[in-house]
């Protein structure tokens, strides 16, 4: 991070730079000539070394206070400057370093080191002469853009938005600081241009995820209901936040989860990442496989309780305006911890249709289709509840739990009638997909089944991705960024194809690879 600042503080915009001598200067590794062919213009080089600084930085948990000084936040950049703070925003792509940092009471904001800013300030060739808008506006010039915003009213139905692009078209401002200047007189005069906006009631945050799903984009959203995209997409994280605040989240706490390595003691290794249940595979009742006494029940269990404790820790530090790859981690640890659950149950199921076979008298397959599925049904919930209060320490006690609970649970029925002969079943009579959305508290962060099994219609490439995202034959979920990182891309790119992929997965609008990317 430090090395890509230092080459920031260093680029010419107008210079060609190899990317070979990109990766020496930030990694001290020469790479041998040839093995890149191509070169980055310094303009682009410099807005992504500053996007690369900041994401670092949100990872390394920075405290606001270093050798180098106390970061200032951007409003106090913003007074310094006597600028908006979009445009403080605004000038990361001309080279301004901005870092995430901490401040005492643990709580992040993005902020610029004094040596930083002065650094900014020193390139004037490059930054403040080329542009007005480091220029206060006059009163005359606030004047102005308050009328011309009128006319533009009057003769149609323009948006606070659409208006404050076309007068920052026409006077060289920025559109945001065109906007702030009508909100402000909006806000202090009787006669308002624009009617205030109204939160967006959680109807029609509804609407626009359901639009977004089926591939209606929502810049048609943000016309219908007056709003420009950037307010649509906050609304639909904060409804995502919403959803996650609104599952019961429950785990058993273990000392083992204070600990700063407790990720990579729990979680480390090959052995929670592949083998796992997923909603792609299915239950064959003929054929319960015996449990695997290779796995280490006490550190599966305790691994399922603490992606939901992480999960929940995260989901209590998330920022008022929180980022879409810090709700989509979230995500990612629920659907984990369902697909390590899953596998702990196929562990105790065959237990649980022991008990159901004792109290039958006969073979839960011997039953009628309905009979059976509905017996295997009850094993499934039963022992996916023991599951929830079980300690890691008495895993062992598991198989033994689950028939205890199966037997309490029917110990209240009437068991069924005993026919004069076994049913026969057709191959497949009883096999049924694997309930994860039925079983999970989370179960709209699952995939449906019915689109999930298109999978397989998928080119190599998205079907990989597909996997990795939504954790199909075995696999654990992955994150956006995890899967960026593994594509070679980035997140904001990833996030896009998987959208797409979804969205034709969802409608079977087809699934073309070359029209996806």
């Amino acid at each position: 991070m430090d090395a890509a600042e230092q080459l920031l503080a260093e680029v010419n915009p107008d210079q060609l730079y190899p990317m070979e001598f990109i990766v020496y200067r930030l990694t001290g590794y020469r790479p041998e000539s040839g093995i890149f062919d191509t070169s980055v213009v310094g303009k682009a080089l410099i807005r992504d070394l500053g996007a690369f600084i900041q994401a670092i930085s949100a990872d390394l948990e920075l405290p606001d206070c270093q050798s180098r000084g106390q970061a200032i936040s951007l409003d106090e950049v913003a007074a310094r400057l006597k600028v908006d703070r979009r445009t403080v925003q605004r000038r990361r792509g001309d080279g301004l370093v901005l870092h995430w940092v901490r401040d005492s009471d643990d709580r992040s904001y993005l902020g610029c080191f004094p040596d930083a800013l002065d650094r900014f300030l020193e390139k004037q060739h490059h930054s403040l002469p080329r542009t007005r808008q480091w220029k206060r506006l006059s009163t005359e010039e606030q004047m102005a853009i308050i009328e011309r915003a009128r006319q533009i009213r009057q003769s149609s139905e323009s948006s606070l938005d659409s208006v404050a692009a076309i007068i920052g078209q026409e006077t060289g401002r920025a559109r945001s600081t065109v906007r702030d200047v009508l909100r402000r007189h909006d806000q202090s005069c009787d006669q308002q241009i624009f009617p205030e906006h109204r939160a967006l009631a959680a109807r029609e945050i509804e609407l626009c995820c359901r639009a977004r799903r089926v591939g209606i984009p929502l810049s048609k959203c943000a016309d219908r209901l007056n709003r420009s995209v950037p307010a649509i997409h906050r609304a639909i994280l904060k409804h995502r936040v919403g959803i996650l605040k609104s599952i019961p989240l429950t785990w058993i706490d273990q000392p083992v989860f204070a600990r700063q390595d407790a990720d990579e003691v729990l979680l480390g290794g090959e052995t929670l990442q592949a083998g796992l249940v997923g909603p792609d595979q299915s239950i064959h009742l003929a054929d319960i496989p015996q449990p695997d006494s290779s796995i280490d029940l006490s550190r599966w269990i305790a691994a399922s309780h603490w992606l939901v404790a992480r999960a929940s820790r995260s989901l209590a530090t998330l920022s008022k305006q929180p980022l879409a790859m810090h709700i989509d981690r979230i995500e990612c640890d629920l659907l984990w911890a369902g697909r390590i659950r899953a596998s702990l149950v196929m562990h105790g199921l065959p237990a649980s249709l022991q008990a159901c076979e004792h109290w039958l008298g006969r073979s839960v397959e011997s039953l009628p289709r309905e009979a059976a599925l509905n017996l295997l049904q009850d094993a499934l919930r039963s022992t996916w509840h023991v599951l929830d209060d079980i300690d890691p320490g008495r895993a062992d006690r598991l198989s033994g739990r689950c028939a205890s609970a199966m037997d309490r649970l029917l110990s209240s029925r009437t068991p069924l009638a005993r026919s004069r002969a076994s049913a026969r079943h057709q191959p497949g009579d009883l096999d049924i997909a694997w309930p994860l959305r039925q079983m999970v508290p989370w179960p709209t962060l699952e995939p449906e089944t019915y689109w999930i099994s298109r999978v397989e219609r998928l080119e190599p490439g998205q079907r990989s991705v597909a996997i990795l995202r939504w954790g199909l034959e075995g696999v654990r979920p992955h994150d956006i960024a995890e899967i960026a990182e593994i594509n070679g891309t980035t997140a904001s790119s990833m996030q896009r194809r998987l959208h797409r992929l979804e969205m034709r997965m969802r409608t079977d609008s087809g699934l073309d690879d070359s029209r996806m990317e």
